[in-house]
């Protein structure tokens, strides 16, 4: 009989009268807090407790506050998965209620070492109540007290599927805990003058830039994943199937950002002859966008001619594949030089990298950068598809690629969200 326990997600058989700490599993509090809505599901959209919480942590990390502070706002409505939430009207009528929801609080912080002075717990209060306020603003159009909480981060309100939600809830968990796997992943676009090369290792994000691949592939040696939005594995005849088409097939309504891949001929060439050499050995011109990527494209070629070790190590994706797949699967159509496609890009990134803003606030008041955030933000995602593919397993287009003259892959990599 079932009267005095629940079945968690893990098949835990739990006692929320009677709570032991070896039962506490971060895998229930992460999947149950996902799928409860907050607002006791009067919001205008699904949005869970687990986002919030995630919100709420990565506001107190915005404000500077240590790891400590940072779990417990993550943990802060833990107690919900297993005995829900009761409107706020109601709980005030209900102290037996409040009892036993502050000792189940309690065995969650001693389970997972949070220690809470009055002050601190305090912070936790108020960042709480300021995440509040702006969820009533976005969800409910509601202003909910006279003065506005100033944020310090910018929470993520969007609609989120709920394993994305429950696996971003674990992550930051783990990197909190620092039990974090620790995969240090390399995304990498070009620039005019050099290449932008942004580091994720456990959700937190580094951002440098480099003038050659050289320096910059010197410089993470230990990655366990480098990507790059540059073409990798060049035709040197039509025999020679590049990904490009199926790729295009794939991102509907996005298919012009595909650039054709000019032939190895081609990049060696002189400018002038270039567009002619494509021609006869492919059987088409250049685009002007194919053209100016000649330089960067030899760069890297030669570049992994000299250093056989990372041949099929430094890999070619696609950054608006990779928005696509963070995306639910649709494109993202607003143009990522447009402040609005800006914004969609990073809401999406927010969820995979803790410092996301920070970083970016740093780096585009660097001289020349501001320029350059697109490039920026393509890296980022390039990065952040490198650590899904370390947890989820790399996938390719197509399936089994084949290798040009020089053994290189002709590919593009993703992964999927799990």
């Amino acid at each position: 009989m079932k009267s005095n326990y629940i079945t968690t997600y893990t098949k835990i058989r739990f006692s929320p009268l009677k709570p032991l700490p070896e039962n506490i599993k971060i895998e229930d509090i992460a999947h149950a807090l996902s799928l409860m809505t907050r607002a006791n599901g009067h919001f205008k959209r699904f949005y869970s407790v687990a986002q919030h919480s995630i919100n709420c942590s990565l506001e107190a990390r915005a404000m500077g506050y240590d790891a400590n502070v940072q779990l417990a706002c993550l943990l802060h409505d833990a107690s919900e998965a297993y005995i829900s939430d009761i409107t706020r009207p109601v709980k005030q009528s209900l102290p037996a209620y409040k009892e036993i929801e502050n000792n189940l609080q309690n065995v969650i912080h001693e389970t997972f070492g949070v220690q809470m002075t009055k002050d601190e717990q305090s912070t936790v209060n108020k960042i709480d109540d300021a995440i509040l306020y702006h969820e009533f603003v976005e969800l409910m159009d509601e202003r909910i007290y006279e003065q506005e909480p100033k944020l310090h981060s910018k929470p993520d309100f969007s609609l989120r599927s709920f394993s994305d939600v429950e696996q971003n809830f674990l992550r930051l968990f783990s990197a909190l805990m620092g039990k974090t796997e620790g995969y240090k992943c390399i995304g990498i676009d070009g620039t005019k003058d050099g290449w932008i090369a942004a580091c994720v290792e456990a959700d937190v994000i580094d951002i440098q830039v480099f003038s050659t691949i050289d320096e910059l592939c010197a410089e993470y040696a230990d990655a366990d994943s480098v990507i790059i939005d540059i073409p990798i594995g060049l035709p040197e005849s039509k025999a020679d199937i590049r990904p490009d088409q199926e790729l295009r097939k794939r991102i509907k309504g996005k298919a012009s950002s595909v650039f054709p891949t000019p032939c190895r001929q081609a990049v060696y060439a002189e400018k002038e002859d270039a567009k002619n050499i494509n021609r006869d050995v492919l059987g088409k011109s250049l685009s002007e966008q194919s053209l100016a990527l000649c330089g960067k494209i030899k760069e890297v070629d030669e570049f992994l001619q000299r250093n056989s070790t990372w041949k099929n190590r430094l890999v070619e994706s696609h950054p608006e594949y990779i928005f696509m797949i963070l995306n639910a699967g649709a494109p993202v159509f607003e143009s990522k030089k447009t402040k609005e496609g800006i914004e969609t890009r990073i809401s999406l990134l927010r969820r995979y990298v803790q410092n996301l803003d920070e970083q970016l606030d740093y780096v585009i008041q660097q001289p020349g950068m501001k320029k350059r955030r697109d490039d920026i933000i393509d890296a980022i995602g390039l990065a952040v598809v490198g650590n899904l593919g370390m947890e989820n397993k790399f996938l390719s287009i197509p399936d089994d690629p084949k290798e040009d003259n020089k053994g290189l892959k002709m590919q593009i990599i993703y992964a999927e969200i799990k």
